[in-house]
């Protein structure tokens, strides 16, 4: 028979046993994370570290859970930054470590229960994109996609990035967790990026969606990912809340106003200021309350966002459980 003595010996050697692991876990994703050959990446390298020694139980915690399934461990072993994401001011202004843990377990938990092993391997084991929509435009291929990498983590945990050929438009990164007020499944935005030198593929691109702006295509994008992975409430960072106002003056303003963007698309502010929750259905002016000189241009433009919609739907329909 087993004194208390010894199964207390025991009991603390499995923890340290379990804290050594955890140790060596911890460096492999530093090391992954960050240049150590380079002084400046070696020391954002043992910032992490000290980070991650002052909050033992959270990171623990956090560790727990990606090993708790093999699939969670595929994951965890090339998306190293979801532990990052939790040691630094990261998502949103303000956010603290245990918001920031429960966002991203929320995140792969909830996409766990729509989406088979396969949509989350090409994600976050592979790191590859999932086509959700394709078009051509002066001869090169127009696409939306889900899409995760380390560039992307300080606003979200997945993007939907719309790009022409080798470019990137647009991009929105977002992540998934419970609204807040009645617990339904919800999709947060955490950041609407362009780039800053296409306007005039932008203007082009604009004439040939029958005068539909391009960041509003990406928009309706996001939209249709949300409502097909049955979330039932979007919210989207604003001004105030976006993510990087944790480091500028109180005088700095965003180059690119998220707020009157928001506010454009019926959005209005939460009681949370830092967030507008969005409709996720789109309004649509019927026929009699456009010009006729218009309506055959909306109609057109009305057909283009069908054809988005229907393609998102049967894309994600392909990788649900």
């Amino acid at each position: 028979m087993v004194s208390k003595d010894q199964m207390w010996y025991n009991m603390n050697n499995i923890r340290t046993c379990e804290v050594e692991m955890d140790k060596q876990i911890l460096k492999y994703i530093g090391q992954d994370l960050y240049k150590t050959h380079i002084l400046k990446e070696w020391k954002r390298y043992i910032v992490f570290l000290t980070r991650c020694h002052f909050h033992q139980s959270q990171v623990g915690d956090l560790l727990s859970f990606f090993e708790a399934t093999p699939l969670r461990q595929k994951m965890l072993r090339h998306t190293t930054s979801f532990v990052e994401q939790t040691t630094r001011q990261f998502f949103y202004k303000d956010s603290t470590w245990d918001e920031r843990m429960a966002l991203v377990k929320n995140h792969i938990g909830y996409l766990e229960t729509v989406l088979n092993e396969d949509a989350l391997v090409k994600l976050y084991a592979r790191g590859e994109r999932i086509r959700l929509w394709e078009d051509v435009y002066e001869e090169k291929p127009l696409t939306m996609e889900l899409w995760f990498h380390g560039g992307q983590r300080k606003e979200g945990c997945l993007s939907l990035v719309l790009s022409l050929g080798e470019d990137e438009l647009y991009q929105i990164m977002f992540w998934l967790a419970p609204a807040p007020e009645d617990g339904l499944p919800a999709l947060w935005i955490g950041a609407l990026q362009g780039t800053p030198n296409g306007s005039e593929v932008i203007k082009g691109l604009t004439k040939a969606f029958f005068g539909y702006r391009t960041k509003n295509l990406i928009f309706y994008g996001i939209r249709n990912v949300a409502a097909a992975l049955a979330c039932q409430h979007l919210y989207a960072v604003s001004n105030a809340g976006y993510y990087a106002m944790n480091h500028v003056r109180r005088d700095r303003k965003l180059k690119t106003s998220l707020d009157d963007f928001w506010q454009e698309c019926e959005g209005h502010a939460c009681k949370d200021r830092r967030f507008f929750e969005m409709p996720i259905e789109e309004y649509r002016k019927s026929m009699e309350e456009l010009k006729p000189s218009k309506r055959a241009q909306h109609r057109r433009r009305f057909a283009k966002m069908d054809e988005i919609t229907d393609s998102i739907n049967s894309v994600l329909e392909s990788y649900k459980k």
